[in-house]
């Protein structure tokens, strides 16, 4: 993979911006991150991170209102945001000749708070509506919710999902909604990524011309403390909610991005439940019969992810006890080969590889690395972090999904 070239500038307001350029193609992402997520949030007004990435597609001073699908497309770009636990991102990625359009966009998300009562109105019910197509009547649809309920404490806001209640989002209110732009959406608390073919001249130029003249906020004066005694180990929670099968889903704690070992983590589900010959697929869909689906994946967050282990019955009578202990007999008697590591390090590497391809993966990770490590150049190491993770990290972190006094269970099962 060829290194990632990277210029940084800080502007007076606080708006960190980096520059990547590459001239392979003529396409440039911008893109803004903000250090806010669902774990910013309060107990009663969950949700309110993501009804805000809804919001900011109205929030505008020049009348743009929800046009910018339409200004994009004009241009021949797309544009998008999503939410999680501890960021928030927006992105356009245009032809090159198109960047400025680009820049005054996501400008006028950051530049002032003029939300309508119409606009929150409207918004509100598309999330709810959203909350419950995807969630409340989607088979399984509450397993992350369950999930989370069952390995945090109610005291720590990694306890609710991202989505958050449909209660609290209908319960937002306009000051709720000022409040949450004025601590969280400052230029101090975001980093501006342009990434493909540009120049940092030019990007320097447009960044002072679109986001220097907007003025500078304090940001957040005091996040949620994150407290290592609030998460849970060895808890089982039951629903009937929406289960067309019976089906286990499992998670084990890892560590933050900030620790190294979350590549290990990584690496590890990779090993163990990613595609039809690894372990879990192996012993439990082609050798027991008694599943139908098998994989494991980590949850990355900044400071307690998860490592997730998901099982759905091959039989509407299938035990759940039964498929939870051929998880837990699976990780606790495995063992780790260098041909099993060296496979997995080659499939993240590949994945990351094809990733930072594009000028949008490319952003994304300066973006996150920028704003939670403030390098970007980590960029340039990720690749040899993964092949540095050891055989005995990784199996360190399967026998843990071996050691039911670790593990939160969640079973969903038919009414």
């Amino acid at each position: 993979m060829p290194h990632i070239h990277s210029d940084r500038f800080t502007l007076q307001n606080g708006l960190r911006v980096v520059v990547c350029p590459d001239h392979r193609t003529p396409v440039v992402t911008v893109l803004v991150m903000y250090r806010v997520g669902s774990a910013d949030e309060q107990p009663g007004k969950t949700g309110l991170a993501h009804l805000f990435e809804h919001l900011m597609f109205d929030n505008t001073t020049s009348g743009i209102d929800k046009q910018y699908d339409l200004y994009c497309a004009r241009a021949g770009g797309s544009n998008n945001a999503y939410t999680t636990y501890d960021y928030t991102t927006y992105f356009v990625s245009l032809p090159a000749h198109q960047v400025e359009l680009g820049m005054w966009l996501e400008a006028e998300r950051m530049r002032d708070f003029r939300i309508t009562d119409k606009a929150l109105s409207t918004q509100r019910s598309v999330v709810i509506e959203e909350i419950n197509q995807n969630v409340e009547n989607q088979p399984y649809g509450v397993w992350r919710r369950l999930v989370e309920e069952a390995s945090y404490l109610p005291a720590s806001s990694y306890s609710w999902e991202v989505y958050g209640s449909a209660d609290d989002v209908a319960g937002v209110t306009m000051d709720d909604a000022r409040s949450f732009f004025d601590t969280f959406y400052a230029p101090s608390n975001a980093v501006l990524v342009l990434s493909g073919d540009i120049t940092v001249e030019h990007a320097h130029e447009l960044a002072e011309r679109h986001f220097g003249t907007i003025q500078a906020r304090s940001g957040p004066q005091k996040r949620n403390v994150f407290v290592a005694d609030h998460e849970r180990k060895g808890s089982k929670l039951v629903s009937h909610d929406n289960a067309p099968l019976p089906s286990v889903f499992l998670a084990v704690h890892a560590p933050g991005w900030k620790d190294d070992q979350l590549y290990a983590a990584e690496i590890a589900t990779t090993v163990l439940g990613s595609g039809r010959t690894s372990p879990l697929y192996r012993r439990l869909v082609k050798e027991l019969g008694i599943a139908s689906a098998a994989d494991a994946f980590t949850e990355r967050r900044e400071h307690s992810s998860l490592i997730h282990v998901h099982v759905h019955a091959a039989d509407p009578k299938q035990s759940t006890d039964d498929l939870a202990a051929e998880v837990i007999k699976t990780c606790s008697e495995f063992q780790m080969t260098e041909e099993r590591r060296q496979k997995a390090v080659n499939k993240e590497r590949m994945t990351l590889a094809s990733e930072l391809q594009r000028t949008r993966g490319v952003a994304d990770y300066v973006a996150h690395v920028t704003l939670f490590h403030d390098d970007p150049n980590i960029v340039n190491t990720v690749l040899d972090r993964y092949e540095n993770v050891t055989s005995v990290e990784i199996e360190s972190f399967i026998h843990t999904l071996g050691d039911m006094s670790q593990v939160n269970r969640v079973d969903m099962v038919p009414a």
